[in-house]
């Protein structure tokens, strides 16, 4: 049995020397309403055509396998949607429990053809995928305690929630300290965990678990809070360095690395920046962090510049302010944002009858440090103790609050992740309420699922709202079947050195013929040129007489 949380600063220094004593925690999300968006809590991820991640293309009417994740089980069914532009051209439906329609990996094949049995002429083909499930009626467990799910010491989660992305759907989960069998089992290594939204590993990495060449303090605190931005960028919080902030791609590569933010932006020398929230995407990405010293500044926010990083002379600007004169009386360990630029945030108090107030929400930022909040509760009431991690859902309607209890050994009382409403933090659920619970952390996915990480059971849970539900998932891929526009265009000759360089301007991931010919008539291929992009450079040896190229998409 793990030994249960401690919360202030001080304790923290403590636990890095003893392996099971104590550990503490901060968190923020990122959440950011998609207008006109209707949630749901089936949903299909990792969309892919013929298994790839980019466009495909197909030289003639064959069989297209179509591939996809289901969170859990669509038990009204799954529609497969094939268009071409705006025109439906047909559609594919399976009932459950027949397969497409289950919790899981699908694949289903498209012959080409569209509702009549005819095969569709060349072209660009769009397709979308509907699942639909009857749903429960009252919040419930979707994931399974699994391999996929297991973390030794998870301290921050995180999912992408951009549906124009082909990583929709993947869940990030930081483990900060080695379990038993660290080196052989994921969830026991430091790292950041990168997993389907069914639990099972991402599909771009042998060993699932990456520390993006970064050297992790392996000791609770490093790696720590996470985020996933809008434009598939994970920010992860490094604590041990009282703050700094990295980011990665969406495979965690060592190439993707860099660092955000550092003490050079840290507005003074005392200050524990311990939480992480991004909202925007490229140069309007902000970064917002929450300072858990006491006395500090309180929420804290700094701008990106062009390069990814906070410029080194931006010491941020207060957004709440901390101490005497604010209703976030003490030091807040966790803050998100919704899409009307409302601020929530916790304060983690650990002692019974605490009179503090534990959950705020503060209005949007106006021009001067924000200290009256439109609502705050949890004072003086222990169900409430440990606030650990906060994150608002997409559609803004509910507030989700990991809850570590009251630090208590063997087992800490009150730990839980509680859901409110986001208009005047009425109690909606208690999941978890049996009190032997530490809950470390919280986010919500695109679909209104929520996500939850129980650091005494090591396990990363997902839960479903209430309520029957659909979401429709549109592939960011297109299949090109036949030549249709997939056309190539050779542009840019230049001769040097004995050899004769152009352009080809194709598709992305697609094999190219180049042939070579003295008189239009008769053709010879000289090379075959296959690239991720889909313009490259094409170089063959400059032939002796006056010759004509042209290029065939590969059989």
């Amino acid at each position: 049995m793990k030994n249960p949380p401690c919360s202030t600063i001080i304790a923290s220094v403590f636990c890095r020397n003893f392996r099971y004593l104590v550990w503490c925690g901060v968190l923020i999300l990122q959440l950011l309403l998609l207008p006109n968006k209707v949630l749901a809590n089936v949903y299909a991820t990792n969309l892919r055509f013929n298994g790839g991640t980019t466009n495909v293309t197909v030289p003639a009417v064959t069989n297209i396998s179509i591939t996809y994740i289901l969170n859990e089980d669509a038990l009204r069914g799954v529609a497969i949607n094939i268009s071409s532009g705006a025109t439906p051209l047909r559609t594919i439906n399976l009932t459950n429990p027949s397969p497409g329609t289950l919790r899981g990996t699908n694949l289903v094949a498209w012959d080409g053809k569209d509702t009549n049995g005819v095969s569709v002429g060349p072209g660009t083909y769009t397709i979308s995928i509907t699942a639909s499930t009857s749903g429960y009626e009252d919040w419930t467990k979707i994931s399974t305690d699994a391999e996929g799910n297991y973390v030794w010491e998870g301290q921050g989660i995180g999912v992408n929630k951009n549906p124009n992305s082909p990583y929709y759907g993947r869940v990030f989960v930081a483990n900060s300290i080695d379990g038993p069998s660290a080196g052989v089992r994921p969830g026991d290594s430091v790292g950041i965990l990168k997993l389907n939204a069914d639990g099972s590993p991402a599909d771009d990495s042998a060993f699932w678990n990456n520390t993006g060449g970064w050297s992790w303090g392996n000791d609770h605190f490093s790696p720590w809070k996470l985020e996933v931005s809008d434009d598939d960028k994970v920010y992860v919080n490094d604590f041990t360095t009282s703050g700094i902030i990295l980011r990665f791609d969406q495979l965690i590569s060592s190439e993707s690395r860099l660092i955000v933010l550092s003490s050079n932006n840290y507005p003074s020398q005392t200050v524990s920046l311990g939480g992480l929230f991004i909202s925007g995407t490229g140069v309007d990405t902000k970064v917002w962090m929450a300072d858990t010293a006491n006395p500090g500044v309180g929420i804290r926010r700094w701008q990106v510049g062009s390069n990814g990083s906070v410029a080194t002379n931006d010491l941020g600007t207060t957004i709440v302010q901390a101490g005497a004169g604010s209703d976030l009386n003490l030091a807040p360990s966790d803050v998100a944002v919704d899409a009307s630029n409302r601020i929530y945030t916790i304060q983690e108090r650990l002692g019974s009858g605490d009179p503090a107030y534990r959950v705020f929400r503060f209005p949007p930022y106006a021009a001067t440090p924000e200290t009256n909040a439109d609502w705050k509760i949890g004072n003086a009431d222990d169900t409430f103790q440990g606030a650990h991690g906060i994150a608002v859902d997409r559609a803004g309607r509910y507030l989700a609050v990991a809850f570590v209890g009251d630090n208590g050994f063997p087992f800490p009382q009150n730990g839980s992740t509680r859901v409110f409403e986001t208009t005047n933090g009425t109690p909606v659920i208690t999941l978890e309420p049996s009190g032997d619970h530490a809950h470390t952390d919280v986010t919500w996915d695109n679909v209104g699922n929520l996500y939850t990480i129980d650091y005494t059971d090591s396990y990363w849970r997902t839960y479903s709202p209430p309520g029957t539900n659909q979401a429709t998932t549109v592939a960011v891929v297109t299949v090109q079947l036949g030549s249709g526009s997939a056309n190539p265009i050779l542009s840019a000759p230049v001769h040097t050195i004995g050899q004769f360089q152009f352009t080809l301007v194709g598709q992305a991931n697609v094999s190219y013929i180049i042939q070579s010919s003295t008189n239009l008539l008769n053709w010879a291929p000289v090379t075959t040129n296959t690239s991720p992009n889909s313009s490259r450079i094409i170089s063959v040896s400059a032939p002796a007489n006056t010759s004509f190229y042209r290029a065939l998409v590969g059989q």
